[in-house]
């Protein structure tokens, strides 16, 4: 977008509720501000005694209030009670949607007792956590021992639950991930009331790839292990101004963290922190920061700047100045940093209070700020609630990298809002396509900031009031936001769902991935038990019959009998020709997923969740022993998997071919490998396949075997009838003593050997002619120096072979009784 203009609006009408808003600093000074203070404080109280706690005591009330949460969800009666939802208020929590479904009738379940760091692990580098733990509690813990989280959300009251249930993200992202990316386990509770531990190869695997982004519809999480990494006291912050217009904006943030050469793993090259923000269409500062030791910082010319003080300027403002005085360098306490934005809200703090950032106010009451979000939406009624959707933008953009600039253009056009956010975020290709995902292909073009196993996208965050709004024009923000998750779905972007959101269902799934997510909702029993991430994110109020009805119409929809993955080395493959196939094998109903050109060896689906899988190839050597063990992983116990070849008929090779894919998949674990006999139905071209089977079981586990005992058959004996005597079975010739042959070796004293000795001892005997009875070793030489140590250290060829171990220069005897038996 090349046109910058905005478009005219008419003039807006002021109404009552602008007065309400443009006031409303009143309630927040003399009410929201005190009760916020003191809430901090009690908080703070809560975090520190907790602390005070045993590890053992602290796990011991964790596994409690855990018992408390089965016992609450199974004494739930499902055709009763209403679906199963935190009991949370809805105004507690720091998103800015409104939480209308608590509104209708829900079977709650209180988890406000787990707020509670249960252990921070410095060998495995693990922070075990409960979800209401929030990140100013986090961060008081592990900075002082040099340790925090591989990604630390701006504002304290952040939550780990919210931030792996829904979105979270830093400075630090783009080397770690989103939030919920940096995650080691999460401990579950189950809609059936069952407590699991879902790692990436456990076997709960696929849920922990669905717990991200799903707002606590698959089960209610208790705890969480994530990631630590080491720090250090200070952040060397750079702040760099850029001047130019959006797209030379973008290109001068992605260069601040991604090198050009593709270089994007090297420590040398890419900082620890990044962000830029942009204050106006032709300027922004660009901040990267490295972590440094105290005594880096405190080396003498270098400016140490704690902007944790209540009474210091807000970050943003701060950052600003590099516009007019240029590049700088700054040391900032580690922890100050994490929190930069959480005194200001950004820059929000300055609707909110329009006097809050002078200086006055910051020494008088810069030390009860910032009002808490949860007591803001707590205070503001309906109309005020109602204005903000309408004239007020907080929403995010996630983009792939190389389209910030045209996200940018889109914001100047449509929304015209300033200061603009920009941080960037990896992500990664996982095994199994979750809510949100890469572009396909991503990998190939090679673009600034990816690499072969992750994707870079930019948090576009867009928090103020547009320039329309400020003006006093009109402006429909439900409809600029329609049109932002609109331009969002054709460009492969994704909006986090805390925001208000636009989206129908249809344009919901659009943006999002239903597969894996809807798939772990029917397999752990969440439909009917828990709302769909949909409906609880889906702006206005849900009554209860609109969300038993949309559950009631998941459960009716049937099940595909079994889940088909097809892939090929051609560049097509027909959906036809699979269905074709497989309706061979009596499958008919199915929904295959097809991949083409599977060169990376790596299939995108996860372990054990595919019942059917279906290759086409064309050359011999595909599927190749790794691509091979991808099947195995993704098949489930007991599915099959199918291999058509296409080939010339005129070769001649069929039953060879054959029999090289029947070798392969026996070498790779599979079972009852056997050639197809291709029906007149398939197209002509599929000359011949291959069936083959995974094993029920798992290669490495083991399991008892049961004894069986057999059941001797019952013999009925009769007292009467006479019994045999089995001597007298035996004839006159079974009892005579047998004859040895004469010619046998063992026969007579001297025990010759027979003419046609087979046993050795004729061998044995033609030695002791040669050798005489006496062999005379004063004048002999060993070559290699062990004939005199016995058979054990003679050669093959050794003469001495078979006689006793002497000493050189001794002589030797043989005994008589040399060849006698030993018994």
């Amino acid at each position: 977008m090349s046109d910058l203009q905005t478009p005219l609006r008419p003039r807006r009408k002021t109404a009552v509720v602008d007065f309400l808003v443009q006031f409303r600093w009143i309630v927040v000074i003399f009410v929201v501000l005190p009760i916020s203070f003191t809430m901090y404080f009690l908080t703070y109280l809560g975090d520190i005694r907790s602390e005070m706690k045993s590890y053992k005591r602290r796990q011991k009330e964790h596994d409690e209030n855990v018992q408390k949460v089965v016992k609450r969800l199974k004494d739930r009666n499902p055709s009763k009670d209403g679906l199963v939802c935190t009991a949370r208020k809805p105004w507690i929590a720091v998103g800015m949607r409104n939480v209308d479904y608590k509104r209708a009738r829900h079977f709650e379940v209180d988890l406000s007792a787990f707020r509670n760091v249960l252990e921070i692990d410095q060998e495995r580098m693990i922070a075990k956590v409960e979800p209401l733990v929030n990140m100013g509690q986090i961060t008081r813990v592990t900075v002082p021992l040099n340790l925090a989280l591989a990604v630390v959300a701006e504002f304290d009251d952040l939550t780990v639950g919210g931030l792996i249930n829904g979105y979270g993200i830093e400075g630090s992202s783009h080397i770690y991930g989103l939030f919920s990316d940096t995650v080691v386990a999460y401990e579950i509770v189950l809609a059936d009331g069952r407590v699991v531990r879902a790692t990436r190869d456990n076997e709960y695997s696929d849920l922990f790839y669905a717990i991200p982004w799903s707002q606590g519809t698959l089960g209610l999480l208790v705890s969480a292990e994530i990631k630590l990494i080491p720090i250090k006291e200070y952040m060397r912050l750079t702040y760099k101004p850029v001047v130019g217009n959006l797209k030379e904006i973008a290109q001068a943030y992605s260069d601040s963290f991604a090198p050009r050469d593709g270089d994007q793993d090297n420590p040398e090259k890419v900082p620890d922190f990044v962000e830029t923000m942009i204050y106006t269409p032709t300027e922004a500062v660009c901040m990267t920061g490295r972590y440094a030791s105290k005594e880096e910082a405190k080396k003498k010319g270098n400016v140490i700047n704690e902007v944790g003080w209540w009474f210091k300027p807000w970050f943003y403002q701060h950052a600003e100045k590099a516009l007019k005085k240029g590049e700088f360098v700054e040391y900032i306490p580690t922890r100050d940093y994490y929190h930069r934005h959480t005194r200001s809200i950004y820059w929000e703090g300055k609707l909110i209070l329009p006097f809050a950032d002078q200086w006055w106010f910051r020494f008088l009451l810069g030390w009860m700020m910032p009002p808490k979000i949860s007591l803001l939406k707590a205070t503001q009624g309906e109309a005020i609630r109602n204005y903000y959707h309408d004239n007020h933008v907080i929403q995010d953009m996630l983009v792939p990298l190389y389209k910030v600039g045209d996200a940018l253009e889109w914001v100047h056009h449509e929304m015209e809002v300033y200061p603009i956010w920009l941080c960037p975020h990896r992500m990664y290709k996982n095994p199994i396509k979750t809510m949100i995902y890469t572009e396909p292909g991503f990998e190939q073009h090679r673009r600034q900031g990816d690499t072969h196993y992750s994707q870079m996208y930019t948090d576009v965050g867009v928090y103020y009031a547009p320039g329309p709004v400020l003006r006093g024009e009109v402006f429909d923000g439900a409809e600029a936001v329609r049109r932002m998750e609109n331009w969002l779905i054709e460009n492969h972007g994704f909006q986090p769902q805390y925001a208000v959101s636009e989206l129908n269902e249809k344009n919901f799934w659009r943006m999002f991935d239903a597969g894996h997510y809807e798939n772990c909702r029917r397999k752990y029993g969440a439909v009917g038990t828990f709302m769909s991430v949909y409906y609880k994110s889906k702006k206005g109020r849900k009554t209860e019959k609109e969300v038993q009805e949309a559950e009631q119409a998941i459960l009716e929809t049937p099940i595909a009998e079994g889940s088909v993955l097809a892939f090929t080395d051609d560049g097509v493959l027909p959906v036809s020709l699979v269905f074709d196939a497989l309706r061979e094998l009596g499958t008919e109903k199915c929904e295959p997923q097809i991949v083409t050109l599977s060169s990376s060896n790596q299939l995108p689906v996860g372990s054990s969740s595919v019942d059917i899988v279906f290759t086409l190839c064309r050359s011999i050597e595909f599927p190749n022993e790794q691509l091979l063990g991808e099947v195995s992983r993704v098949l489930k116990p007991g599915g099959t998997v199918l291999i058509y070849k296409i080939s010339d008929a005129s070769t001649g090779e069929t039953d060879k071919t054959t029999s090289v894919l029947e070798r392969k998949l026996l070498l790779s674990g599979f079972l009852e490998a056997k050639a197809l006999q291709v029906k007149s139905s398939l197209p002509s071209e599929l000359s011949f396949g291959v069936k083959a089977k995974r094993p029920s079981w798992k290669i490495g586990s083991s399991f008892a075997l049961k004894k069986t005992t057999k059941n001797l058959p019952k013999i009925q004996i009769n007292d009467e009838s006479d019994l045999i005597d089995e001597d007298s079975l035996l004839t006159e010739e079974d009892l005579k003593k047998p004859q040895l042959l004469s010619s046998d070796c063992e026969v007579g004293s001297t025990r010759k050997a027979c003419k046609n000795c087979t046993c050795g001892r004729a061998e044995e005997e033609q030695k002791v002619e040669k050798l005489g009875s006496t062999v005379d070793l004063s004048n002999f030489k060993s070559q290699c120096g062990s004939c005199g140590l016995g058979d054990a250290f003679r050669c093959a060829t050794c003469p001495f072979k078979g006689l006793p171990p002497f000493k050189p220069g001794e002589k030797v005897s043989l005994s008589a009784n040399f060849l006698t038996a030993d018994i």
